[in-house]
């Protein structure tokens, strides 16, 4: 149970950072919101790693790097096939990540109950429809940022494989050392992009939270697939969409489409029989 609590945490947080990231962007350069999130997740990992304490040997560390990277890889193609095709498309396959981890923890050995089976393909698919969006405008391309779309979901699902793997080297030495990456990677997108990256004094606070619940949803997400099956940790820890969504509709009055209702619900249901198997 420690392991689904762990998982949901995750979901938790990056759900409300996944909101919070969307509204200071209103108002602050995308480039510094992602640097100052960054950071503050970097120093987050540092402090997590002075409390807790935490080694790694040599493939716990490259696993951790290497999981960094696939998410800032993950990161970058996904907000690149939002800019050039309907979000309405992109955000489900881009969702749709928890394949990767599963497909892999099971080629691995893992073997999940009869009702944890059932309820894998009903919380992904859950997910997928409480991420879409309103429909396109009739002369949007369906087609653009498809491709990358797809790639953002195996890069992201790629980052849980890898960093599940590397939290079983140390949780706490991976979560630093792919903060460590992940940073370096955001910088050199920013800096390459050429986007603009200075936030006022004042605004660094707020512009550091997103990047707090990160990293202790991160680190959630390590300690949890220590503790139980990868397969259910990171189907669990992938549900985010559905926390943005409600916390959207609740603070901002956003209207909810029909497949976003009923995505939360079908999602919901597979929680159960995740957690109940």
């Amino acid at each position: 149970m420690i392991a689904v609590l762990l998982a949901l945490l995750t979901a938790l947080t990056y759900g409300v950072a996944n909101y919070l990231g969307p509204l200071l962007n209103r108002r602050l350069p995308l480039g510094g919101v992602l640097v100052v999130g960054q950071t503050a997740s970097l120093v987050g990992a540092l402090v997590l790693v002075a409390v807790r304490g935490g080694s790694t040997d040599r493939t716990g560390l490259w696993l951790g790097l290497a999981a960094g990277v696939l998410n800032g890889l993950a990161l970058a193609s996904f907000y690149t096939a939002a800019a050039r095709g309907p979000i309405s498309i992109v955000a489900p396959i881009g969702s749709t990540g928890a394949v990767v981890p599963v497909v892999v923890s099971m080629l691995q050995g893992e073997r999940p109950s009869l009702l944890q089976l059932i309820g894998i393909p009903i919380a992904i698919a859950g997910v997928a429809l409480a991420a879409a969006r309103a429909a396109p405008q009739p002369d949007a391309d369906p087609v653009a940022g498809v491709g990358l779309s797809i790639f953002a979901a195996a890069a992201f699902g790629a980052f849980l494989a890898v960093f599940a793997e590397a939290s079983h080297h140390g949780a706490t030495a991976a979560v630093l050392s792919s903060r460590i990456s992940l940073l370096a990677c955001t910088i050199a997108v920013v800096a390459a992009a050429r986007l603009t990256w200075r936030v006022p004094r004042a605004d660094i606070p707020s512009a550091a939270l997103p990047g707090v619940l990160l990293v202790i949803g991160t680190a959630a997400y390590g300690i949890a697939t220590t503790k139980g099956l990868v397969s259910i940790v990171a189907v669990l820890a992938t549900l985010s969409p559905v926390v943005t969504v409600a916390l959207a509709v609740v603070l901002l009055h956003e209207r909810v489409i029909g497949r976003q209702r009923a995505g939360v619900a079908i999602a919901l249901a597979g929680v159960v029989l995740l957690a109940a198997g």
